[in-house]
């Protein structure tokens, strides 16, 4: 049974959803307004929030951001159930941090089946003797996407597991990561690299919080030498998020620099990102030689096919076959990513129909399910 808070200020339906939530066997706080709301979180700690959109003195949109500039409740799985059914609707009610979206009228069992959704997606990863999961994406080639990749999938597994994600963009030359948050780098790793000590809380201190609760560990804005940052600093760092964060995606630049050794060497899984093109196969191809030539024959290397045009130059197969290894994970070609990048939206905050979040979420549910057997 989940303690579940609603807010809304429609008495009628207030009434009858907490009426469904205690047919599914749950406990439900019901509030009619959301300044009331807002203090009461603090004494209910609710583990699902349910929010309308249209409330007097407050949106349902303005209620959820400002539960997530709250770091205590930034994890909190928020379902937004409105009147309201338009894409639109939609669309804003992720981009202000809400988990999940439904139109009223909804029955028992399609509101019971989003709640346990919402609470299964709360599992923790992170316990007592066991450490969090640090995986890297790579490539020697530029453009292929691969911060594109890495944003997606750290919000595929936020936005699957609930658990804490944390992203990396280790990038020397300006990196882009911020970008595609649209969030302000004020704050970045060369910050970090200049402190005396490293700790949890310096860590904590520049880390960058988006919306929907991911945390950036961004780029500096200006471009740095290749040797940035050490790898001891790399080594320190990587160690800090483990121990306290479920999920590290490391966002790589295409290079073998000391910061990208101690990356790989550091990582759990390692995603080698590669297009269709006959090029981006034979730099792979170099790149797999080199880093078994610095003694980085990783044993959790995963290589991921991403199309990044609308013409496909190579097959899947022939790019398999050039690899000598099959593709687990194709993504196609998304005509809305370049809309998502001028929007500094996400497309997994979006939309789960397209190319690039549909196979994101599929590999993060692959690798949610290979830590939770574990």
């Amino acid at each position: 049974m989940a303690n579940i808070l609603v807010i809304d200020d429609d008495a009628q339906l207030l009434q009858m959803v907490g009426l469904m939530l205690k047919r599914g066997g749950h406990s439900a706080t019901l509030i009619n307004n959301p300044f009331e709301g807002l203090e009461k979180l603090k004494e209910v700690k609710p583990d699902v929030l349910i929010l309308d959109v249209m409330m007097p003195g407050m949106s349902g949109h303005d209620f959820t951001r400002q539960v997530r500039d709250q770091e205590d409740l930034a994890y909190l799985p928020i379902l937004i159930l409105t009147a309201r059914a338009q894409e639109v609707d939609r669309v804003t009610a992720l981009k202000s941090g809400a988990d999940d979206y439904m139109s009223k009228p909804v029955t028992t069992h399609e509101l019971m089946e989003r709640i346990d959704h919402l609470l299964s997606s709360k599992q923790p990863v992170v316990k007592p003797g066991r450490e969090g999961i640090i995986l890297s994406i790579f490539s020697m080639r530029g453009g292929v996407g691969r911060t594109t990749l890495a944003v997606n999938l750290a919000m595929a597994l936020r936005r699957l597991t609930r658990e804490e994600v944390s992203l990396v963009d280790f990038s020397p030359s300006g990196g882009q990561a911020a970008m595609h948050l649209r969030v302000q780098p004020k704050v970045s790793w060369d910050d970090l690299a200049a402190a005396d000590q490293l700790d949890h809380t310096l860590l904590k201190d520049h880390l960058l919080l988006h919306q929907s609760g991911l945390k950036l560990l961004a780029a500096p804005q200006l471009p740095q030498l290749a040797n940035k940052p050490s790898s001891e600093f790399v080594t320190t760092v990587l160690k800090l998020f483990r121990e306290r964060v479920a999920f590290t995606i490391l966002d790589l630049p295409p290079m073998i620099n000391p910061a990208v050794r101690a990356s790989l060497m550091a990582s759990d899984i390692v995603l080698h990102i590669v297009t269709p093109e006959v090029v981006s196969v034979q730099v792979e191809v170099q790149a797999t030689r080199a880093l078994i030539r610095f003694g980085l024959n990783l044993q959790q290397k995963i290589h991921v096919l991403n199309q990044i045009t609308p013409e496909v130059q190579l097959p899947a197969a022939a790019v398999e076959k050039g690899l000598g290894t099959r593709l687990p994970f194709q993504f196609g070609f998304d005509e809305h990513q370049s809309r998502a990048l001028a929007q500094g939206v996400p497309l997994t905050i979006t939309t789960t129909q397209s190319p690039i979040p549909s196979v994101s979420l599929q590999m993060a549910e692959a690798i949610w399910q290979k830590i939770v057997k574990n």
